[in-house]
């Protein structure tokens, strides 16, 4: 049989290596990283917040809880110490001078026949108590556990709860996560509209000063002075609600972070936060799901545990056997030395045959639980993919709002710089400057929030798909 030439060989191995090599998994695309001052806030919230201490506490009680099951498996060592002081109680009576004297007298008898002199005395009958007027026990009991099915199912749910803990606290920082970025945008937002505000404040009120000189030489009618106070009052107001809403934002992020209330925050770098909105326009939306949620991890492992703590209930209808070692002395007073001491070694065996079906009602319990962890873990993913899929369309519809928002800006500043030339050119009212100042502002102002809405709406993306691996 003649051999394939030695190209369509290697051809060959190189299709056949291909075909057997796994596929590679779609990675998912890379999330753009917020702002480096946002991060920072978010990693001092995750070393302060109080709400997250309490979460971690209850990590703690959980590991607690599984190192008390798992010590049931170690051995066991008790001291135990009694000294009793008795009066009274039963006794028994033996009639031993009743038995012996008469026996005793005829041998004495018999000696002083002899002329041997009496050896034998006269017996009185004895009463013994059962109690003795002083008694001491003292000994150290060992036990250790040999075959124990409870414990190690108990040990089984306890790791299985302090890992719904974890996933939980996982869960948690996450979520403060996203509070911290929604916060520190809002407080940026509010920001830029203050900002926006002053430079438009500024401006009609110039423009107030220009109309009241030119009502003074009768250039312009009263109404033109009264709409600019108008806008003026309109400015006025806009700013101190836009300084309001700063400033609750201000506090909020500081609540967060667990410290004063008016402690002062790093301002968020224009060019960084713009840059950080670009990328998420360009940003190409993964087709996410909740399945990475901790919640269902935390979840999941719950109805674990209560699979475990039922079979644990379970397990008390088997037997157990533990073997048990006491050593240690009993008497009328302590003392040491020879016949002192006692030493015992036993083996256990523990079963109860019947509880008047107590067990089989805590088990009945217990199963009822696990039921609950699953229908609560079948709900959860339900409403969590119903999360993810309106994070993911309120995020992209937050994309389209900023193209228009951006396109919306731009046009209203080209307007008002032609405006702007032609009132310096005489061409132009003041009216006709006020609208195209308030156009502009307005679209100024919405680019601000659309932007922040934006960065909002990727934040809540991000957690209810959980994009981003938590360190």
């Amino acid at each position: 049989m003649s051999r394939p030439p030695v190209p369509l060989l290697l051809l060959a191995l190189v299709t056949a290596a291909s075909a057997a090599a796994p596929t590679p998994a779609p990675s998912i695309p890379s999330w753009p990283a917020p702002p480096a001052a946002v991060e920072a806030l978010v990693a001092e919230a995750w070393r302060s917040n109080l709400a997250l201490a309490g979460e971690s506490l209850e990590v703690e009680r959980a590991a607690a809880r599984l190192a008390e099951a798992r010590s049931h498996f170690l051995p066991r060592l008790d001291l135990s110490a009694r000294y009793s002081v008795a009066d009274g109680g039963r006794t028994i009576d033996l009639p031993l001078g009743d038995l012996l004297n008469g026996a005793y007298a005829t041998l004495n008898q018999y000696l002083a026949s002899q002329g041997q002199p009496a050896r034998f005395p006269t017996v009185e009958n004895q009463s013994i108590s059962l109690l003795r007027a002083r008694e001491q026990d003292t000994h150290l009991r060992l036990t250790q556990p040999l075959y124990a099915p409870e414990i190690r199912r108990g040990v089984a749910a306890a790791r299985a709860g302090l890992a719904a803990r974890e996933a939980q606290l996982a869960a948690y920082r996450r979520q403060l996560r996203a509070e911290v970025h929604a916060a520190c945008f809002r407080h940026a937002e509010a920001g830029a509209a203050v900002g926006i505000y002053e430079s438009a404040l500024a401006l009609v009120q110039e423009s107030l000063r220009v109309n009241r000189s030119l009502a003074r030489n009768d250039k312009v009618t009263d109404d033109v002075v009264l709409r600019a106070e108008a806008e003026v009052a309109a400015v006025r107001q806009q700013l101190a609600e836009a300084a309001a809403t700063r400033d609750r934002a201000h506090r909020y992020v500081n609540f967060l972070l667990n410290r004063p209330l008016d402690t002062a925050l790093p301002p968020l770098d224009e060019t960084e936060t713009a840059r950080y909105a670009d990328a998420l326009a360009a940003a190409e939306i993964p087709a996410a799901d909740a399945r990475a949620r901790e919640e269902l991890d935390s979840l999941r492992h719950a109805r674990t545990a209560a699979r475990a703590a039922a079979d644990a209930v379970q397990a008390r209808n088997l037997p157990s056997l533990a073997l048990a070692v006491d050593a240690g002395g009993q008497g009328e007073s302590y003392r040491t030395g020879r016949g002192s001491g006692y030493a015992m070694g036993s083996l256990v065996l523990d079963w109860n045959l019947f509880d008047g079906q107590q067990r089989r009602s805590q088990v009945a319990q217990a199963r009822i639980d696990e039921r609950q962890a699953a229908r609560q873990l079948t709900a959860a993913e339900q409403q969590l993919a119903l999360q993810v899929q309106q994070a993911r369309d309120e995020f992209a519809t937050a994309r389209t709002a900023l193209a228009a928002a951006a396109l919306r800006r731009d046009a209203a500043r080209a307007a008002y710089r032609l405006v702007a030339r032609r009132e310096a050119e005489g061409l132009a009212s003041q009216l006709t400057v006020l609208d195209a100042r308030n156009t502009l502002t307005t679209a100024e102002l919405n680019y601000v929030v659309t932007r922040a809405r934006l960065a909002s709406a990727a934040a809540d993306f991000d957690r209810a798909a959980a994009l981003t691996p938590l360190p």
